[in-house]
């Protein structure tokens, strides 16, 4: 195992050229950045100017920095997660999954897995994400591009702007004053809707919309399904190729007609948030173990988890159905 540690000032520049595994950026109060690397020195390149620090690591890595780091990933082969780095993030292109907590405005271009994100101080624009992607807590705009699974998302305080999603969507509030709230999807669109709810309605459906909202009235013209809860100073626009239904937030239920096609997406953003999680703890394992025979032997017995978890993953999504 490698490990070094440089000594800087409360805002340094981090830009992590490439990361042939799993890649692992944690802030800290410390003003010094730590870099443990499962494999030896030969397995890292690092240079340094003055606050700017420029790495590749050709093995899983894992990284302090002081929480105002300015962080930029161009590309990471495993998983990537960032955690309590409070200043800009800019992530390229991710092979695994995405895993955000506690960081500020965020741009992502391209993640082939999922994106799970809970916390982000300003605004969050993914361009292009495989898998499905669940949000939690945005306090500024955003912009999602293309979704090719489902997409849970809650606690959005700066608006929507979702241009294709190929699944299901489930959308909480709240819902902003003054802001718009903007999606496509393939599939069929849920929404928990709050009793002091301010919001407009536009929902066009190749299916059905329905309703459980008290004192909500639809009215469908020129193919669009219109509503106003409130004062309705907020908008939410929507076109979908299954049903919509508007739920109630308090004694919100399970709607079995409504809600199956969304079970499957929740049962998948868990699975993949567990299996981010053993990933970060494995790399973090194997980093303080010295033998290589007994590192492939872990390796080989976590592999083994992975792919149990997908098959009972799959059970669960059959029974779900049945």
């Amino acid at each position: 195992m490698f490990e070094q540690t440089i000594e800087t000032s409360a805002t340094p520049h981090i830009t992590i050229t490439e990361c042939l595994g799993n890649l692992v950026v944690l802030g800290s109060e410390e003003r010094r950045i730590t870099l443990r690397l499962r494999n030896g020195a030969d397995d890292v390149t690092l240079e340094r100017e003055g606050e700017t620090l420029t790495l590749v690591a050709r093995a899983g890595c894992r990284l302090t920095c002081p929480p105002g780091t300015t962080l930029t990933v161009r590309t990471v082969t495993g998983n990537l997660r960032v955690e309590g780095v409070e200043s800009t993030v800019a992530i390229g292109t991710v092979h695994g999954n995405v895993d955000l907590r506690g960081v500020g405005p965020t741009t992502l271009e391209q993640v082939f897995s999922n994106l799970n994100v809970r916390k982000v101080a300003g605004n969050l624009e993914a361009q292009i994400t495989r898998g499905n992607a669940r949000l939690r807590r945005v306090e500024g705009p955003l912009s999602l591009g293309q979704v090719d699974g489902n997409l849970v998302a809650e606690g959005l305080q700066g608006g929507l702007a979702a241009e294709q999603v190929r699944g299901n969507v489930r959308l909480g509030p709240p819902f902003s004053p003054g802001l718009t709230y903007r999606l496509s999807a393939n599939g069929n669109l849920t929404v928990r809707l709050p009793a002091d709810a301010s919001l407009r309605l536009a929902l066009r459906a190749a299916g059905r919309v329905r309703s459980r909202v008290p004192g909500l009235v639809l009215e469908k013209a020129e193919g669009e399904t219109r509503g106003i809860l409130g004062a309705g100073e907020a908008s939410l626009e929507a076109q979908v190729g299954g049903n919509v239904y508007l739920r109630p937030v308090e004694g919100f239920e399970f709607d079995f007609m409504a809600d199956l096609e969304g079970l499957g997406a929740q049962i998948e953003a868990h699975i993949a948030e567990a299996m981010a999680e053993l990933d970060t703890r494995l790399e973090e394992s194997l980093s303080r173990i010295d033998s290589e025979g007994i590192r492939h032997r872990v390796e080989r017995a976590a592999e083994r988890v992975r792919r149990q978890a997908e098959r009972e993953a799959e059970r669960a999504r059959l029974r779900a159905e049945r």
